[in-house]
């Protein structure tokens, strides 16, 4: 048990120093090195450097240094049994944030940055490590506290709903102007991280579920796999939406100019808005499977009621969205016509 301890706070050590280093580094106007040819530079300094406004290194750096305070009182004291069980949880969140990040590298900077990968490794370390040292608290807990992680899990699929409705609210402002300014912006963006981070801990709480379902209470219920699919298209409508097709279309302004009738920004607008549609529809779905006890009908029938409602609003914001766009077209040319007159 010791030795498992020393090996997170060694871990943990080596955390907080990475993280010290991109912070010193950052704002400096010396070189940062990313050992094996990577590029740091695109990751710790671009978009995707900040997280809720906060900057990604400071988020690690109180991580690490977090695990760190904690581990280390434990060599000398016990510590009770909800500490370590928020040491596991902050430790499973972290490595989660990392693999978004390595996301992140993989498919949309297409870049590699070798200290994030380096974080990344020693955020795993530290859960493996963790789990561990600690199995049997951590098991007993979850057995004895499901109802517990069944309200994180709600909780979870209630933020995400809420985040995803106003992120889908901001999107139909940038309909109406054809343009999305740098406060929109910012505003899609916090919108996009607390979606993740109700993704997030849905998915944590409902894992603890799923493995301590004794009586397969959940796993054998009609609506489960209908749920792990709505969960996938989630994850693949936050990465499409927020990181591919959204980005591309920021202060891009249309108004009197002749990019009003760009094939490529017009494809990009209709097919982000169709994944705001799809974004809706899921989160929605996902609340009502989660609250409601469908046992009446088969997954076969409550995966192609979501199939239905999943196609119509994809229609029904393709149909707002060319009825909107030839509102702006109107508005814009017809007063230029008559002023010319």
């Amino acid at each position: 048990m010791i030795w498992l301890t020393i090996g997170i706070i060694i871990s943990a050590i080596g955390g907080l120093l990475l993280s010290l280093y991109i912070k010193q580094y950052k704002h400096s106007e010396d070189h940062m090195v990313c050992p094996l040819g990577g590029d740091c530079a695109e990751l710790t300094s671009g978009r995707f450097s900040r997280f809720l406004g906060v900057s990604v290194e400071n988020f690690g750096a109180l991580y690490y240094g977090l695990i760190i305070l904690v581990y280390i009182a434990s060599l000398f004291r016990s510590l009770p049994e909800v500490v370590l069980l928020g040491g596991l949880l902050v430790s499973g969140i972290a490595f989660a944030f990392s693999m978004y990040l390595t996301i992140i590298q993989l498919f949309v900077v297409k870049k590699w940055c070798t200290l994030c990968l380096g974080s990344a490794a020693i955020s795993f370390l530290i859960v493996v490590l963790t789990f561990m040292g600690f199995e049997a608290i951590f098991v007993e807990f979850a057995y004895t506290s499901r109802d517990l992680l069944r309200w994180i899990y709600i909780a979870g699929v209630i933020l995400g709903t809420v985040a995803t409705t106003l992120h889908a609210r901001v999107f139909i402002n940038f309909l109406k102007d054809f343009s999305i300014s740098k406060p929109e912006e910012r505003r899609l963006e916090m919108f996009s991280h607390t979606a993740w981070v109700a993704l997030g801990f849905s998915f944590l709480a409902g894992l603890g579920l799923v493995l301590t379902d004794r009586y397969h209470e959940y796993v054998d219920a009609n609506s489960f796999i209908v749920m792990l699919i709505i969960m996938g298209i989630l994850i693949v409508y936050e990465i499409v939406v927020n990181m591919f097709i959204g980005p591309k279309l920021i202060n891009i302004h249309f108004g009197n100019h002749p990019e009003l009738d760009d094939h490529e920004h017009s494809m990009q607008r209709k097919i982000v808005f169709g994944f705001v549609g799809v974004g809706i529809v899921s989160w929605y779905s996902l609340l009502v499977l989660s609250v409601f006890d469908l046992f009446s009908y088969s997954s076969g029938q409550l995966f192609i009621a979501y199939g239905i409602l999943v196609i119509l609003a994809v229609a029904v914001t393709m149909l707002t969205e060319v009825m909107i766009y030839k509102k702006s077209l109107h508005r814009t040319y017809v007063p230029i016509e008559e002023t010319e007159e």
